[in-house]
């Protein structure tokens, strides 16, 4: 079997996950999961109402006391998930600076788009008009390129994620073919500027029922040579680490690439797939 390594993994120092690091770790140690990265969220849009500072510190701290505990046995790497890094630049640098990650997310969870600017898990889109909505998605994607312009990150983490709600929750009909000029800007962004794109699971055998992000962008992104993917189960409960990676490395496999990355001191590993061998390399 490949080695399994979960970029993307909540604990209880992320406002909506009670997990704990070390549960994690040994659930993934019973289930035969070489790696994950405890990637806790720091929503800069909350700054001056959440003290995010002690929360990313004992995500921190949760993460080393777990990497000692479980030393040769699982790794456990530190991480953060950075939410509206653009939205106070200066703030996220701070924070940025204050430990030594392993591995830095960036990814959108709110768009700056008239009064819709809470994070779009809390967004009616039913009552958006048509033309609100499009301009809201083409929004987004205009962060998101801007985050990878301007943030110094590792990670982009799941592309479509509004798709979860727009479609998943609401059943609203939205073609992403429409944005593919926004897309492949971002892709080749991404791919100019090394960064990993995440393959998210998290909904695959949810409501959306697809990857972010979705397949046919994962193709597009292999096609203009890109190759440098993370896999992440965005994972808020223990047993949801590394859930549907099985059907993401068919799904990778059947794109051409043969191998991922996750991320220790902030370097990528190479993991090849191979069959029943495990193998990884340094890149």
């Amino acid at each position: 079997m490949n080695l399994l390594c979960d970029m993307h993994v909540h604990s209880r120092n992320s406002h909506d996950s009670n997990s704990l690091v070390e549960k994690t770790a040994k659930y993934c140690l019973e289930n035969g999961v070489y790696a994950f990265a405890v990637t806790d969220h720091c929503d800069i849009q909350y700054y001056k109402e959440h003290d995010i500072p002690a929360c990313i510190e004992g995500s921190v701290t949760d993460a080393e006391t777990a990497k000692r505990e479980y030393d040769g046995r699982v790794k456990v790497l530190r991480g953060i998930e950075i939410g509206e890094a653009i939205w106070n630049k200066s703030y996220t640098e701070e924070i940025l600076k204050k430990f030594d990650y392993d591995v830095i997310i960036s990814s959108v969870h709110a768009v700056r788009y008239n009064e819709y600017t809470v994070p779009y898990s809390t967004i009616d889109f039913s009552k958006m008009t048509p033309q609100s909505l499009d301009e809201y998605v083409k929004t987004y994607f205009d962060e998101v390129l801007t985050m990878i312009n301007e943030v110094d990150f590792d990670i982009m983490a799941h592309l479509t994620c509004p798709l979860r709600y727009i479609v998943g929750k609401y059943g609203i009909n939205l073609d992403l073919k429409k944005y593919e000029a926004q897309i492949c800007k971002i892709l080749d962004r991404v791919i100019e500027k090394s960064i990993a794109m995440e393959i998210n699971t998290s909904e695959l055998s949810g409501n959306y029922g697809s990857f972010m992000p979705d397949e046919w962008i994962v193709s597009k992104f292999k096609e203009k040579g890109g190759y440098i993917v993370t896999l992440g189960s965005d994972a808020h409960v223990s047993e949801n680490v590394a859930k549907d990676f099985d059907k993401a490395i068919d799904m990778l496999e059947k794109h051409g690439f043969d191998g991922y990355f996750y991320y220790e001191g902030r370097n990528k590993v190479f993991v090849k797939f191979d069959g029943e061998n495990k193998k990884s390399s340094n890149q």
